[in-house]
C-alpha cells in the first residue's frame, strides 16, 4: 500500500513524459528488461537440464549424474556444460534439447494522464442576498507510447553467453507483484513443462519436417497506479464588491502499463539443406505479426509466436472462405 502511495504522489509530482517509458516508473529500462528476462531464461534452461541428468541415473548412468551435479553446484561454469561432456542417453537428451529455439515478442503499452483544474469562486454580500460568481478551468493531458519488437535465442547461445558477465546484475532476484515484467516471471516452470512435453510424445524421432513440439505462453501484465490531491483555500469576505471567496485545485495522475510477452519455445529441426523451407539461411524471418532474425529452431520458435499472435489478432472474428 506504501508502495501505490509513492507512486501516485510520484506521479502527481513529475508524471509529465512526453513519451511515458517503463523507467519512469521503475529506474529499468527496455534493455534492462530484455536483459533480465534473458538471463532468467538461460537459468532455468541451466537447471532443467542439469536437474534432468542427476535427478535420473537410472536413464542416462552415474557418470552424467556426477557431472551434472558438479555443475548444480557451480552455476558460475554453466558456459562449460556441454553435449560432448556425456555418452549414451545422456548425449541424446542434451543434444536433443541443445538447440531449442526461444523467441519473446515483447509488446509495452504505458499511459499516462494528467489532469489539472482550478476553480474560484467570487461573492458578493447585499442587503438581504448574497451573489456568487463562479470560474473555472482544465487541462486534461494524455500520452500514450507502444513499443513492440522481438528477440530470438536458444538454449546453447544462452549458455555460451558472452561476455560471461552479461548477467552480473541483471538477473533478477524475486517476482514484483507491482510491476511483473521487472521482476522473476516464472520462466523455468515454463521449460520445464516443455521439455517434459517433448519426451513424455515421444517426439525426438523427428524424421519429418513439421513433426516436432512448440510451445507458447503468452504473459499479460496490468498495473494502475492513480492519485489526485484537491486542495482548497476559503477567504472571509467582508464589504459590499465582489471579492475572493475560496479557490480550489484539482490534480489528478494515472498510469497504465499493459506489458504483454508472448515466448514460445521449439525442438523442431531444420529442414535439410537447399529444400524450400531452407531458403532463408538464418537471415530475416517475416511472420504475418512479427520480424525476426534466425534460423533453424530460433526460426521455428518465432512462427510459433506468430501463430500465437496471428490467433489473437483474429480471436472473436469469423472468416469466410469461399472456393
Amino acid at each position: 500500500m506504501k508502495l501505490i502511495l509513492s507512486l501516485s504522489c510520484a506521479f502527481l509530482v513529475a508524471g509529465c513524459a512526453i513519451r511515458p517509458l517503463p523507467e519512469h516508473v521503475t529506474g529499468i529500462t527496455t534493455f534492462n528488461i530484455v536483459m533480465q528476462i534473458r538471463c532468467e531464461t538461460r537459468e532455468a534452461a541451466f537447471n532443467v537440464l542439469v536437474s534432468g541428468l542427476a535427478n535420473n541415473p537410472t536413464v542416462f548412468g552415474e557418470p552424467a549424474r556426477t557431472i551434472a551435479e558438479g555443475f548444480r553446484d557451480r552455476p558460475e561454469l554453466m558456459h562449460e556444460f556441454k553435449p560432448a561432456l556425456f555418452t549414451g542417453n545422456a548425449r541424446e537428451f542434451v543434444d536433443f534439447f541443445w538447440n531449442t529455439g526461444i523467441a519473446y515478442n515483447f509488446s509495452l503499452d504505458m499511459t499516462e494522464v494528467n489532469d489539472f483544474g482550478a476553480n474560484i469562486n467570487f461573492v458578493q454580500n447585499l442587503t438581504g442576498s448574497t451573489t456568487t460568481l463562479g470560474l473555472g478551468g482544465a487541462v486534461d493531458r494524455l500520452r500514450e507510447n507502444k513499443r513492440t519488437f522481438t528477440v530470438t535465442d536458444d538454449f546453447k547461445g544462452l549458455l555460451n553467453l558472452k561476455p560471461r558477465t552479461y548477467c552480473d546484475g541483471h538477473l533478477a532476484t524475486g517476482e514484483n507483484p507491482i510491476y511483473p515484467i521487472t521482476g522473476r516471471i516464472g520462466v523455468e516452470l515454463f521449460v520445464r513443462e516443455f521439455v517434459r512435453v517433448a519426451l513424455f510424445t515421444n517426439l525426438k524421432d523427428n524424421s519429418d519436417y513439421g513433426g516436432a513440439p512448440t510451445m507458447v505462453d503468452t504473459l499479460l501484465f496490468n498495473t494502475y497506479v492513480s492519485g489526485s490531491v484537491t486542495p482548497k483555500v476559503v477567504f472571509s469576505p467582508v464589504g459590499r464588491a465582489f471579492q475572493l471567496a475560496d479557490a480550489s485545485f484539482t490534480a489528478a495522475a494515472s498510469r497504465r502499463d499493459i506489458h504483454t510477452l508472448t515466448m514460445g519455445l521449439s525442438v523442431l529441426a531444420p529442414p535439410p539443406p537447399g529444400t524450400a523451407a531452407a531458403v532463408s539461411g538464418g537471415r530475416q524471418l517475416f511472420g504475418r505479426l512479427l520480424t525476426s532474425r534466425g534460423g533453424g529452431t530460433r526460426k521455428t520458435a518465432a512462427e510459433a509466436v506468430d501463430q500465437e499472435l496471428t490467433r489473437q489478432a483474429l480471436s472473436g472474428r469469423t472468416i469466410v472462405v469461399r472456393p
